[in-house]
């Protein structure tokens, strides 16, 4: 059989029907291989991630930085008012009150009635210290004239200082023209100029101490109330802004990984771990900072300045003893008062309670132990004088033995600077506290995000080559 036998028959074309065309193959085209186009915006997106996330990083460099300034100043100023100024003013105010006690014993001394020979009393010791706290009060004034702030107040110290020295003298002179007054009847002249003394140390000079050392302790409360506020404003700010950049960080790594379909970018792990890292550790430094200033205030400054008033009033109640000694009694009803007025408030002054930890009791027991002393003594001293035996007391308000005034104020007083001594120290522990839970700040967080702003740019220049 051949080929023309098995073709089919073809088809026959009626008049008017136009002959069928087969169709033409379609000519195949080279298809590259399908790459993942990126996303949306290309570059442009990139570049606009990439600046954002340099500039959320900047902000969190700059309160970081700032944050860390502005607390460690505040710290360090709390500090230093306390230290250098305050605690010059309390002892200010103790070394005027004082003087005015060792003047007012210099008067006691004297020959014995009975017997011309015999000195009764000890007036060396109190010209002595007398002596020492005058050359105290001109250094601490001396210390306290380099502040501007408070320039009046030490002029006006100054000006008083020199009137109460005058009446002081012209007393010591005419004192000195009776070479053997009996113990306790020192002249009536003498007298009366030292207590014009006592008058212009009460009413000028322990008042202006007074307002001084008011306004430094007042200065020391608003600086540390400003010093715990900033590190707790500038520690919730850096926090807030922390957790953001973290977030803004977090989320362009799951973008890019999304957009590219690659993994994690390995700089801005980097990166967004650096930003966490700076935003903990602020953030703990900064709530350290203010728990230390709490501290220093609570557990240093407050039983501190009790203390320290209480040093002062302990010399001005025995200024108050001293000079009711030698006073006429009708004049000496009112030192008596005065006494009793400043022993109850010394009594309130010395109360541990609210003020004294477990490991501070016994410390504040033993000064209130001592002062019991002091207070036996001065009965002692009341009994003598109201029973007649002058020279007796003249040697109990003025010698230097146990169960003397003189001595046992002189060991009371020792003992109550020592326990304010360790206020002070406690509260400088807790401010050195304070600016140490900054120490490497600002240097650390200027690093660290500078190093994360690298990681940044290095970590999306691979992506953006991708489009080169």
């Amino acid at each position: 059989m051949t080929m023309s036998q098995t073709a089919p028959p073809a088809r026959e074309v009626t008049a008017g029907e136009a002959p069928a065309v087969a169709p033409a193959p379609r000519p195949e085209t080279y298809r590259p291989p399908r790459r993942v186009q990126p996303a949306r915006g290309g570059p442009r997106r990139l570049g606009v991630r990439t600046v954002a996330a340099l500039l959320v990083l900047g902000a969190l460099c700059a309160v970081a930085v700032a944050g860390a300034i502005t607390v460690r100043d505040s710290a360090g100023r709390l500090g230093t008012t306390v230290a250098q100024r305050a605690a010059v003013a309390a002892q200010l105010r103790f070394a005027l009150a004082d003087l005015d006690a060792q003047r007012a014993d210099t008067l006691a001394p004297g020959r014995s009635a009975t017997d011309a020979d015999v000195i009764v009393g000890n007036q060396l010791n109190a010209l002595i210290t007398a002596q020492q706290r005058r050359a105290q009060v001109s250094g601490l004034l001396r210390q306290l004239g380099a502040d501007p702030g408070q320039g009046a107040r030490v002029r006006a110290l100054l000006d008083g200082l020199g009137r109460y020295d005058d009446l002081g003298g012209r007393a010591a002179y005419v004192a000195e023209q009776d070479p053997d007054p009996v113990a306790g009847h020192p002249p009536r002249f003498a007298v009366a100029m030292n207590v014009q003394a006592g008058d212009v140390m009460h009413d000028e000079l322990l008042p202006a101490a007074d307002a001084l050392s008011a306004a430094y302790q007042r200065q020391a409360d608003e600086q540390r109330t400003g010093a715990h506020g900033a590190a707790v404003r500038w520690g919730l700010a850096l926090g807030a802004l922390g957790l953001a950049a973290v977030a803004v960080l977090a989320w362009w790594q799951w973008e890019l990984a999304r957009d590219y379909r690659r993994r994690f970018n390995p700089a801005l792990l980097a990166a967004t771990a650096a930003a966490l890292a700076v935003t903990l550790a602020g953030g703990l430094a900064l709530a350290a900072t203010a728990d230390a200033v709490n501290a220093a205030s609570g557990q240093g400054l407050r039983p501190w300045t009790r203390l320290a008033e209480a040093r002062a009033v302990a010399a001005q109640a025995a200024a108050a003893e001293s000079r009711w000694f030698v006073h006429e009694p009708a004049f000496g009803a009112a030192d008596q008062r005065q006494f009793d007025t400043l022993t109850r408030r010394l009594d309130t002054l010395l109360s541990p309670d609210g003020y004294a930890t477990a490991a501070e009791r016994p410390a504040y027991q033993d000064v209130l132990a001592r002062y019991g002393h002091f207070r036996a003594d001065d009965d002692k001293l009341r009994a003598l004088k109201r029973a007649g035996n002058t020279e007796q007391a003249a040697a109990v308000l003025t010698e230097v033995g146990r169960g003397d005034v003189a001595f046992d104020f002189w060991d009371f007083a020792t003992t109550l600077d020592s326990l304010a001594g360790q206020q002070l120290n406690d509260f400088t522990a807790h401010a050195d506290d304070a600016r140490a839970a900054l120490d490497g700040w600002p240097a650390v967080p200027a690093g660290a995000l500078g190093l994360a702003a690298v990681l940044v740019v290095l970590g999306v220049r691979p992506r953006l080559a991708e489009y080169r």
